[in-house]
């Protein structure tokens, strides 16, 4: 094998000093023929990479042109073995001869860098294509491996255990933090709609007096409703108010009922909602739309109307009750937002606390037929009851009022006595005379004697609004027989007919009445002539002097 191999060489060297067309084809064919016959997936990979490491030379006169073309593979001879030996790689010598050298580069005894970098890169890639990695190669790796893989294994071991700290600690603490913000908006939203529908029934008919002030807004309101533990989302609950319309409301005409419109922007105009004042009865499971529209001027649209007449002679407390009981207003509302919505009228206001007095409104709910709201509010109701007695109150009064020198109060009070004592209007005239007669002559009369004014106290105590200790105290201060002059206030709520009768007494000098069983009175001006009277009738129900 090693005498056909410097054969070639021989050949190759004559071919390249001839320099002939003919010779160079047959050193084409002979390369191409060794190429062949090696047949060697080594040999071919290695052609291939030193192709790629080609370099080419300008040809001169002292560097001939030289290029190592490899020619098209051609089929083996059929007469050639399968399998031929791998030659061995061929001397530095002989391919420092084939290769001229670049002027100005070094080389070394075993022969040129080029060469060396053709034998190393074939190399690699016959052992990448047979995946045998080389001796050199494979003696250096595992020492490597010895001297550097230990303490990088030590600080893998150490980075792992941090990042599985650091990555278990990041987990908790966005878990923590996703529960936290999960509950707390869980609880937000809960509250926002306990405010709203109520679906808490922990403090069902647990109820809270608030106080509205007059001329209160919507915030000043809600403000109150929050400070009172009625609301306990105040952001959501504010803004689902607002956007229910319970701050500002449409604008209409009062004449027309129609819509209206700002004249520079088209845009309907908006007034803020109006609300009533008074003390309000608040239930904590009421939901805070029903609250605000118990508290509305005309919170009770839509929801039915009921029309009730109050007889001349009813007391606050007959009133109020017969109003519960058609479903306008509870009784204890009333009561309640009595003395607030009353000191609104000047009538009433200027009016001294005398001892002894049970109630200021008494005597100024005036009886009338009324249509009210189911589900009104107390101070709604109220405003009917006393803006009604306003209106009937005749501007000739005030001046009849100087002529007597006696107030409003007093006249009022007198005509509940009246109101109480006469049978129908026919009698009011007359009992009007001795009332005001004995008023005129107290030396002679101190004492009115009215038994309506003790009866009186004994029916507040059967609507149960007294106590015992109460009961005592007003009884006292309403009975007639003993304390002088008019009681401190009034005993019902006389009508229209009573009030000008207490104005307009007639002319007669009667100081003493009695009734007899079929209403029929009888007058007297001495004391004799009233036991005479006494002795010839039977008193009834009313009784009588």
């Amino acid at each position: 094998m090693d005498d056909r191999i410097r054969r070639e060489e021989s050949v190759k060297n004559a071919n390249k000093s001839s320099n002939s067309p003919h010779d160079q084809k047959i050193q084409q064919w002979d390369r191409n023929e060794t190429i062949a016959s090696r047949g060697n997936s080594q040999f071919n990979t290695t052609v291939q990479k030193s192709r790629r490491f080609e370099v080419h030379i300008p040809e001169s006169e002292d560097f001939p042109a030289y290029k190592a073309e490899m020619p098209a593979r051609v089929p083996a001879p059929a007469n050639r073995p399968s399998s031929v030996p791998v030659q061995p790689a061929r001397p530095a010598a002989a391919n420092s001869a084939r290769m001229p050298v670049r002027p100005g580069t070094a080389q070394s005894g075993s022969g040129t860098p080029r060469a060396n970098a053709r034998a190393t890169v074939s190399a690699s890639a016959a052992q990448t294509k047979s995946g045998a990695a080389p001796r050199r190669a494979s003696a250096e790796r595992p020492q490597l491996a010895k001297t550097k893989s230990a303490p990088r294994k030590q600080k893998n071991n150490a980075d792992r255990a941090y990042n599985f700290v650091k990555g278990t600690l990041v987990t908790c603490l966005c878990f923590i933090f996703i529960a936290t913000l999960t509950v707390v908006a869980c609880s937000v939203a809960f509250g926002f709609i306990n405010d709203v529908l109520v679906i808490d029934n922990e403090n069902k008919g647990y109820s809270v007096v608030v106080n509205i002030p007059e001329g209160a807004t919507y915030d000043d309101i809600f403000d109150i409703l929050t400070e009172n533990g009625l609301v306990s989302q105040p952001l959501l609950t504010d803004f689902f108010c607002k956007f229910r319309h319970y701050d500002y409301e449409a604008a209409y005409d009062d004449e027309t009922g129609e819509l209206l419109y700002d004249e520079a922007t088209g845009e309907v105009l908006q007034v803020p909602v109006k609300y009533q004042p008074g003390v309000y009865y608040v239930y904590a499971d009421s939901g805070i739309e029903n609250i605000l529209d118990s508290m509305l001027v005309n919170n009770s649209l839509n929801k039915g109307t009921v029309r009730l007449t109050f007889p001349e002679g009813f007391t606050i407390a007959e009133v109020f009750e017969k109003i519960e009981k058609y479903e306008v207003c509870e009784a204890e509302k009333l009561y309640a937002n009595l003395e607030i919505v009353a000191d609104q009228y000047s009538f009433i206001k200027k009016l001294t606390d005398s001892e002894g007095r049970y109630l200021k409104a008494e005597g100024y709910l005036f009886p009338d037929t009324y249509d009210f709201y189911i589900g009104e509010s107390a101070s709604s109701v109220l405003k009917k009851l006393l803006s009604n007695f306003e209106n009937k109150w005749e501007k000739e009064y005030d001046d009849r009022l100087k002529e007597l020198g006696m107030t409003m109060d007093e006249v009022v009070t007198l005509a509940s006595i009246i109101q109480c004592e006469a049978k129908d209007g026919s009698q009011m005239a007359d009992i009007s005379a001795v009332i005001h007669n004995r008023l005129n002559d107290p030396a002679s009369y101190p004492t009115l004697d009215m038994d309506s004014t003790s009866n009186y106290i004994n029916s507040l105590k059967s609507f149960n609004v007294l106590s015992e200790i109460h009961y005592s105290l007003y009884l006292e201060s309403y009975n007639t027989y003993g304390k002088p002059g008019l009681p401190p206030g009034a005993i019902c709520n006389p009508g229209a007919s009573a009030i000008r009768a207490a104005l307009y007494p007639s002319d007669n000098d009667y100081y003493f009445f009695c009734h007899a069983e079929d209403g029929q009175v009888y007058y007297a001006s001495t004391a004799s002539e009233h036991q005479d009277n006494v002795q010839r009738v039977v008193y009834g129900s009313i009784g009588g002097n």
